[in-house]
């Protein structure tokens, strides 16, 4: 028999359900084996991030973190319902909210200062847009879009990309009790029993529709996959499930501890087996879900062959006391400690281990344990969802405000930049470079200088072109002379790096007469070789090319084609000398389909690359008062590649193929230089400024009066 209550909420009586069960009550209770899986999914991840060739797939950690949130969330809120019939959202919503804002908040503000105090500038903009996605939980949406790689622990990676889970938990908090309520509002008026029925199909519902849509979309587009909260839905799910599902008398204290030490070998042979290349989350993260939850269901059996007594040794539950804090602290510190001192290997990984450690005890002593326990904010839900959003607010400004200086730094410097190029310097950018067989041409009024600024680059785009064209994927944009009365048309194709020619292509067009058309595809060379690029950007890859060719056939008039393309990607396939020999191959294959109105087609060999540190480095040079060209200069063996499209140029194609090399431009016999006669070559690894490229066109304007 049931009784009936009142919901302070609606004013409307609800069905109360019996007390719940003692057992039901101790999965809320302090558990030993739930602390030591946090412990183990944090060691798992910061043991990734500083040792990833060591514990390639320790990502997988993330999930364990997931599937014990499902279960636990779901417990207190299936035990309130139990309890009162109904789920109080703004009860629910605060004690979240106290448990990771705090903590969460004051890692971002800390990270935001740090990246003020110790981060060139050129890097403020994405950092700072990411600590303001973090602090309204949106930063896995972030990601998602921009499709980064995870895995990747190059220079310049942002300091607080791993909220992304933490976006993806608090989405969760935010939908599921919704979701569970409104199963509850369904099935109002009907017994206890019907109504949790109707919850678990409800969960079991949405968990299926996820894990089914993770399969899919991890397959198609596995970069974007990775961060979206639908494909991470069932980990919570499942969890959720196991919350409702019925105790197993059965299973006694033996299979529990065999289904224990099951769960921990799960989780170990993902994190040592999987990486980077693991499709994820897909099926894969099955296989660490399902020994999390294994490891629950199992419990802390007392007999003498489980593993309740590494459950419960002191420092296992302390880092699992501690799991999130550190969690927070890691990467940060990981991140921004080399901006402000160099350490060598092995000193490196142990300063931010402990710097993490010492973090996590602050954060937690100071800041997550008082404001849990506040009593003032516990008695009053309102009063700690009021103070949440002023807390981040107050957070929010600090990147509002560095982002104001950024704005205000870029425009000091695009006005600098504007006077230099109008002033047309002697010697300025390539004109520095000596001719063959000549001296270096010097100007001392070009010391020191440095046009643009890394910041001003950093934000800048290539060469305008605005466009005239669109057929499939192609978009052809216009540059040089206008069509009608051009001496010739010429077209532009290749990657990003056939983009970033485009000043100086414009500089010749506008000399020989000519009309120009770009037809560029970020990342996609123009080759019959399949890239090795993530769904769905591989596809449209293939597309893009293909619409190329039948955009040629439409373009008779079209004679020269300039071909320019990134060195050192991959091939569907192939990898190592075959990879190279397959990219040889598919640029000889798609010149050879070209129609056969195009009777030259030019390579540009592409340009050397720097190192992904290498603006850093300008701006410290800058401020130290240094030459930045020799002090920020790559090796030449390490900044240029081997170039397939250069190769495939001495081998028949079927039509006229020549080459361009403008590589001493940059580069000299040793060394290739980030800045070049006053002028900043690149604006991020391997990609021109536009600056520096318009002073390439008179070098580009001869080698093509050469080929005549």
């Amino acid at each position: 028999m049931t009784t009936q209550t009142l919901d302070s909420t609606t004013e409307t009586p609800v069905e109360k359900w019996p007390a719940p069960a003692p057992r039901a009550r101790s999965r809320t209770r302090w558990r030993p084996e739930i602390q030591a899986l946090r412990a183990l999914a944090v060691t798992l991840v910061i043991a990734s991030h500083l040792w990833p060739e060591l514990v390639p797939g320790g990502y997988v950690g993330v999930d364990v973190f997931f599937a014990v949130s499902g279960f636990l969330i779901t417990s207190l809120l299936v035990e309130e319902i139990a309890e009162r019939g109904r789920i109080a959202l703004a009860a629910f919503w605060a004690r979240r909210a106290r448990r990771i804002l705090p903590a969460a908040l004051a890692a971002l503000l800390a990270t935001a200062v740090a990246t003020l105090l110790l981060v060139p500038s050129h890097r403020w903009g994405p950092f700072l847009t990411e600590i303001a996605t973090s602090a309204g939980y949106v930063e896995n949406w972030r990601l998602a879009h921009q499709a980064v790689d995870y895995f990747a622990r190059a220079d310049g990676v942002s300091p607080v990309q791993h909220y992304w889970s933490l976006s993806v938990e608090e989405q969760f908090y935010l939908v599921w009790p919704l979701l569970l309520g409104g199963a509850l509002l369904l099935t109002r008026g009907r017994a206890p029993r019907v109504r949790l029925g109707a919850l678990a199909v409800a969960m079991g519902l949405l968990t299926a529709a996820s894990l089914a849509w993770s399969i899919v979309h991890t397959a198609q587009d596995p970069a974007t996959a990775y961060f979206v909260t639908p494909t991470r839905a069932w980990e919570f799910g499942l969890g959720g499930l196991l919350a409702l599902a019925p105790a197993l008398p059965h299973l006694g204290p033996r299979l529990r501890a065999g289904l224990s030490w099951a769960g921990l070998a799960a989780i170990l042979v993902a994190a040592f087996a999987f990486g980077p290349g693991t499709a994820f989350p897909g099926t894969a993260a099955l296989l660490p879900v399902l020994g999390a939850l294994a490891v629950i269901r199992a419990g802390a059996p007392v007999v003498r062959l489980a593993p309740t007594r590494l459950y419960r040794l002191a420092p296992v539950q302390r880092a699992g006391d501690l799991s999130y804090a550190l969690y927070l602290w890691h990467w940060p510190l990981l991140v921004l400690i080399p901006y402000a001192v160099h350490l060598p290997g092995g000193v490196f990984e142990a300063v931010v281990l402990e710097a993490t450690v010492a973090l996590a005890l602050l954060s937690k002593r100071l800041i997550e344990d008082p404001v849990r326990r506040a009593p003032g904010l516990a008695r009053h839900p309102a009063r700690t969802l009021a103070l949440a959003g002023v807390a981040t607010a107050l957070v929010l400004l600090v990147p509002a405000a560095g982002g104001l200086q950024l704005r205000h730094e870029v425009g000091q410097d695009a006005k600098s930049t504007a006077e230099v190029v109008a002033s047309h310097p002697r010697c300025f950018g390539a004109a520095a470079r000596p001719p063959p067989g000549g001296t270096p041409c010097a100007n001392p009024a070009l010391a020191g200088k440095v046009v643009p600024t890394p910041v001003e680059a950093s934000r800048s785009d290539n060469a305008p072109c605005q466009v005239v064209e669109s057929y499939g994927r192609v978009r052809a944009c216009a540059f040089g002379r206008p069509a009608a009365g051009a001496s010739e048309t010429v077209a532009v194709v290749g990657d990003s790096h056939a983009s970033h020619w485009r000043a100086a292509f414009d500089s010749v067009a506008r000399a020989r007469g000519w009309h120009g058309l770009s037809v560029t595809h970020t990342g996609c060379p123009f080759s019959r070789a399949t890239a090795a690029l993530p769904e769905p950007a591989r596809t449209a890859c293939v597309q893009w090319n293909r619409d190329t060719e039948r955009w040629f056939a439409r373009h008779p008039e079209i004679h020269r084609v300039f071909v320019a393309g990134h060195t050192g990607g991959e091939v569907v396939g192939h990898r190592g000398a075959a990879a190279f020999g397959a990219q040889v191959s598919g640029y000889q294959r798609a010149w050879a389909a070209l129609p056969a109105s195009v009777t030259q087609v030019v390579v540009l060999r592409d340009t050397p690359k720097m190192r992904s540190a290498t603006l850093d480095c300008v701006q410290r040079a800058m401020d130290a008062g240094r030459g930045a060209a020799r002090a920020c200069a790559v090796p030449r063996a390490l900044a240029l590649e081997r170039d397939p499209a250069m190769v495939a140029a001495t081998r028949p194609a079927g039509r006229a193929v020549r080459t361009i090399d403008l590589t001493s431009a940059l580069c000299d016999r040793r060394s290739c230089y980030p800045v070049v006669g006053g002028a900043l070559a690149f604006k991020d690894i391997d990609h021109l400024t536009t600056v520096f490229s318009a002073t390439l066109g008179p070098y580009l304007q001869r080698a093509v009066q050469d080929l005549s």
